[in-house]
C-alpha cells in the first residue's frame, strides 16, 4: 500500500510539473479549470502562417474558422482574445497586448517596421479550457522607396508628402508627413544624400535658412532635427565667408536604387552654399575647413560658385568634379588630386575655342551660366546653358574630369535660335534630355521642348502654373523620363511623370497615366528615395 501511495504521489507531482512548464511557456495566460464533463475540442483554422503588411498604413484582417467537436455547441459559449506580441528570444523580455475580442480581427498596423507574432486564444466559457493559434506579422516601411514631394502648403508653411512605391505593392501618395514644429515657411529646395553613416542626410532649404530633417524609414512622420545646424560642421577661419550660410547643394546625392558615392583616394563630401564650396574627408569626420573656391592659397577672396558640382554620371562612383566660377566666368576644378585636401581651384590646363572656351571671358560679350546639370548615360555628359549681355543663349556639353590630372572633355556647343524657341528668355525652369540635343523649359503653364540640333519646337499647355521641371533618372534608371509639377489655387498641386522619345527625327512627349499624384502642395522639388535608413 505504501508503494502504491508513493507511485500515486509521483504521478501527481509529474502532472503538476507538466502543468507548470506548460504555464511558463505559454504566451497568453491560461487560468485553467476543473473538467468534469465531456470536453468540447476546438479546432482553429483559416489563419495563414505569415502576413506581410505596411506599417502605419495597412490594416490586418483575419477571419478564422472555428470547429467544435460537440454537436449543437453554440459559439455563444466561446470567448475570443487576440494578442499582439513583440518577438523576443528571451521569455523574460516578452511583452504582449490584447488587440481584439471578436472572432474576426481587424487591426490597424500602427507599429514600426519589424517582425511580430499575433495570437488568437479561444476559450470555452463552460469549461475554461483555452485553445490558441498564432501567425507571424512582418511589417515593412512605407518610406523606403518612393518620391519626396516638397513645397508650400496653401497657408504658406512648408509641407512634405511621400509617394510610397514599395516593391510588389501599389503606389500610394501619403500626404503631410512633415510635422514642421518650428514652423518654417518658404520652401526652396530639398537635398537628400541618400546615406547617413552618422551624418546629416536630408535637408529642407527655405528662402532664408536650411534645416536638418528626420528621414528614418521607421517613422510615421518626420520633423526638424533639433540642434543640427550647418554652421556646427564648418570651421572656416578666413574672413570672406558669409554667415549665415545658405545651403545650395550637397554632393554626392541620390542616384538610382543606390547612391553615388564620392570615392577616389579619400572618401569625401562636398557642400556648396551661395558663396562657398567646402569639402571634407568623411573617413575622419564631417568637419569642413576653409572654402576651396579661391584662386590661390594666399588670398581670402572667394569666387561665387554656380550651385552644381559637375561630375560624370557614367561612373559607378564619383572621384572628381568641376565647377563654374560665376565671378570670373570660367570652368574650374579643385586644385588637388584629393578633393578633400584641396584649398583652392584651378583653371583647366588647356583651353581653346574648339568647340567652346572654358574661359567665357574669351567671348564678346562675356558669357555667364544660366543653368547647368549632370546628364545620364551618354558618356556621362554634363550640360551648361550660357547667356551673354546681348541676350544670346548657347549650350555647352562636356564630360567632367575624373581626376585632377584631366581637364573636362568638350563635346559640342550649340546656339539657341530664339526665333524658334519662343519665350526662352522668360523660362522659369530648364532640363536637358541626355538622349538627344533637346532642352525642356517652362513658361507659366506652358511646357516647351526645343531640339537645338534640328531647330524644332513642341509646346504643351498643362493648364496650370509649372512649379517644378526636371529629368528623372533615378527611379527607373532611364534617360527618357522627366517630372513636372503644376499648381492651381483651386485644384492645388499635381505631379506627373512623362517620357520623351529618344528619336533623332521628332519630339514626342508621352504622359505616364498611372504616375500622376494630386497634392495640396505647391511643389518646388521632387526627390527620389530608396533607402532603409
Amino acid at each position: 500500500m505504501k508503494n502504491d501511495k508513493m507511485k500515486k504521489n509521483k504521478i501527481y507531482a509529474i502532472l503538476i510539473a507538466l502543468s507548470i512548464v506548460s504555464f511558463l511557456f505559454s504566451c497568453v495566460e491560461d487560468k485553467g479549470s476543473e473538467i468534469t464533463l465531456d470536453i468540447n475540442e476546438i479546432k482553429i483554422s483559416g489563419i495563414e502562417l505569415q502576413y506581410d503588411r505596411t506599417s502605419y498604413f495597412d490594416t490586418l484582417r483575419i477571419t478564422p474558422t472555428i470547429e467544435c467537436s460537440l454537436e449543437n455547441f453554440s459559439e455563444d459559449n466561446l470567448e475570443y482574445a487576440w494578442f499582439f506580441c513583440l518577438n523576443s528570444e528571451s521569455m523574460t523580455d516578452h511583452k504582449h497586448e490584447k488587440i481584439g475580442s471578436e472572432r474576426e480581427l481587424v487591426y490597424k498596423v500602427d507599429v514600426p517596421p519589424g517582425t511580430y507574432t499575433i495570437y488568437l486564444q479561444v476559450t470555452d466559457k463552460s469549461t475554461g479550457i483555452k485553445y490558441d493559434a498564432s501567425c507571424t506579422l512582418n511589417t515593412s516601411s512605407q518610406f523606403v522607396r518612393g518620391f519626396y514631394l516638397y513645397g508650400d502648403k496653401p497657408n504658406g508653411l512648408v509641407g512634405l508628402d511621400f509617394v510610397s512605391m514599395p516593391m510588389g505593392k501599389d503606389t500610394v501618395l501619403i500626404k503631410d508627413i512633415f510635422i514642421n514644429s518650428q514652423p518654417i515657411k518658404g520652401a526652396k529646395d530639398l537635398i537628400f544624400t541618400g546615406r547617413d553613416n552618422g551624418f546629416n542626410a536630408l535637408w529642407a532649404v527655405t528662402r532664408d535658412n536650411q534645416y536638418s530633417i528626420e528621414y528614418s524609414a521607421q517613422l510615421e512622420k518626420v520633423d526638424i532635427v533639433p540642434d543640427q545646424r550647418l554652421e556646427d560642421r564648418i570651421y572656416a577661419t578666413i574672413s570672406s565667408v558669409q554667415k549665415p550660410y545658405h545651403l545650395t547643394n550637397i554632393c554626392p546625392g541620390t542616384w538610382g536604387p543606390q547612391c553615388i558615392s564620392l570615392s577616389g583616394t579619400a572618401r569625401m563630401r562636398l557642400i556648396m552654399t551661395e558663396n562657398e564650396i567646402f569639402t571634407c574627408n568623411m573617413v575622419l569626420s564631417e568637419a569642413y575647413g576653409n572654402p576651396i573656391n579661391r584662386d590661390n592659397i594666399t588670398t581670402e577672396q572667394l569666387f561665387k560658385p554656380y550651385p552644381v558640382a559637375f561630375y560624370s554620371a557614367a561612373e559607378s562612383s564619383v572621384s572628381y568634379v568641376c565647377f563654374f566660377d560665376m565671378t570670373n566666368h570660367c570652368f574650374k576644378k579643385p586644385g588637388h588630386q584629393i578633393m578633400s585636401s584641396a584649398i583652392k581651384c584651378d583653371k583647366p590646363a588647356v583651353d581653346s575655342e574648339t568647340p567652346f572656351f572654358f574661359d567665357q571671358n574669351n567671348y564678346t560679350p562675356v558669357r555667364q551660366i544660366v543653368y547647368g546639370e549632370n546628364g545620364y548615360r551618354n558618356a556621362g555628359r554634363s550640360y551648361a546653358l550660357m547667356k551673354d549681355a546681348d541676350g544670346n543663349y548657347s549650350v555647352s556639353a562636356f564630360t567632367a574630369p575624373t581626376e585632377y590630372a584631366s581637364d573636362p572633355i568638350k563635346h559640342y556647343a550649340k546656339q539657341i535660335d530664339l526665333s524658334v524657341a519662343r519665350d526662352f528668355a522668360r523660362a522659369s525652369h530648364y532640363a536637358f534630355f541626355s538622349g538627344q540635343m533637346i532642352i525642356l523649359y517652362s513658361v507659366d503653364n506652358l511646357l516647351y521642348a526645343y531640339d537645338y540640333n534640328r531647330n524644332d519646337l513642341k509646346v504643351i499647355n498643362l493648364g496650370a502654373e509649372i512649379t517644378y521641371l526636371a529629368m528623372e533618372h533615378q527611379s527607373s534608371l532611364t534617360v527618357t523620363d522627366f517630372i513636372v509639377a503644376t499648381y492651381d489655387s483651386t485644384k492645388k498641386g499635381l505631379v506627373q511623370k512623362y517620357s520623351i522619345a529618344d528619336d533623332v527625327n521628332a519630339i514626342r512627349i508621352t504622359p505616364h497615366e498611372k504616375e500622376v499624384w494630386k497634392t495640396d502642395l505647391k511643389v518646388v522639388k521632387v526627390v527620389w528615395k530608396f533607402s532603409n535608413y
